[in-house]
């Protein structure tokens, strides 16, 4: 019975690792004996090879520290895998359990579980201690997948009621993850670009429906008003304070580096680089779709017209960024980017 029990818990939890990081080799060595049969787990002694695999490998979930080490200590270790993966539950069990540890770890939120040493492996106290961090990650994720769900639904909402766009929030989404991908970000960025994508355009909802929707030329006061929705989104979203950091996508893709974008005037480094990326899926996606009032661009037209603004509208690296992922999803070659370059500039 007690086998099938840790059969039964290890497949339970079998795709979440958990790692365990000591200088001492006997506290390994103690957690693999006890710990191996019911759980996913990897020992370190080295926090520098630890840190590579937390951040590298998908499945690791929890992350147990000791706090003196060579190289770093447990909470630097610890910090620096959560900065990038927020949802991975650190554990510290230490020798060395300081009022100032414990300020630290908390201003930095780091730990779910703090433990003394000397640790008992084979205690039952131990086994729930894991299993409830693996069930804190297991519980964040689920947030953060009904997080993003969410925004696909208020996404899907939005370019509804444009009328226009059936799927542009998606599809912007799809190419500034593509885009994104040509730079070094970290896990968390990436993931606030892609939620940042999705609703980038969430100010339209304020928009009047008779505008948004109207289907013939807009009058030089509609037109105000349809640019007023970067400014409208970003306000919307500030509201919101577990999503602040989305806002300057909503309320900033229409500026441009030569300082003649709206609504702000934002000019060079003003821009972040996650807006300017999603700035460019959207020009882009808005030029390859079709739309009631045009068909969708050349491939070649797309590129001429980015050329036309590379520098002014977006940022040279973000374009050259954009090049290479239409040359891998082979919608143009590289030759044929060279030869409308070459044609501009004749």
């Amino acid at each position: 019975m007690l086998v099938q029990t840790m059969e039964s818990q290890k497949k339970r939890f079998e795709d979440i690792r958990v790692l365990y990081v000591d200088d001492e080799q006997d506290n390994l060595t103690s957690f693999e004996l006890h710990l191996e049969d019911e759980f996913n787990i990897a020992t370190f002694n080295d926090p520098r090879k630890a840190l590579k695999v937390a951040l590298e490998d998908p499945s690791v979930g929890v992350l147990i520290v000791d706090q003196v080490m060579p190289h770093m200590t447990g909470l630097d270790l610890a910090v620096k895998v959560k900065k990038i993966k927020p949802y991975m539950t650190c554990i510290m069990i230490t020798g060395n359990a300081t009022k100032q540890l414990a300020i630290e770890s908390v201003r930095n939120r780091v730990f779910y579980e703090f433990l003394e040493k000397p640790v008992n492996f084979s205690s039952n106290e131990i086994k729930q201690i894991v299993i409830a961090g693996l069930s804190e990650t297991i519980l964040h994720k689920t947030k953060s997948e009904f997080r993003f769900g969410t925004l696909e639904l208020l996404a899907t909402l939005i370019d509804d009621k444009d009328g226009h766009t059936h799927r542009h929030s998606q599809r912007v989404t799809e190419w500034a993850m593509k885009i994104a991908s040509k730079f070094n970000f970290d896990e968390r960025e990436l993931m606030l670009i892609k939620e940042g994508a999705m609703i980038h355009d969430i100010g339209k909802i304020s928009i009047p429906d008779d505008i948004l929707k109207k289907p013939g030329r807009l009058t030089s006061l509609e037109r105000k008003i349809i640019m007023t929705h970067p400014s409208r989104g970003g306000d919307i979203i500030d509201k919101i304070p577990q999503l602040k950091e989305l806002s300057t996508m909503a309320r900033d893709h229409h500026e441009r580096p030569d300082g003649q974008g709206y609504p702000r005037g934002l000019k060079g480094e003003e821009i972040p680089l996650m807006t300017q990326i999603v700035a460019l899926a959207d020009f882009f996606e808005a030029l390859s779709s079709k739309r009631p009032y045009k068909d969708p661009w050349e491939i070649r037209d797309i590129v001429r017209e980015i050329n036309t603004v590379k520098g002014s509208q977006f940022r040279d690296d973000v374009v050259n960024a954009l090049f290479v992922v239409l040359q891998e999803e082979k919608l143009i070659s590289h030759d044929e980017i060279e030869a409308v370059t070459n044609e501009q500039a004749a």
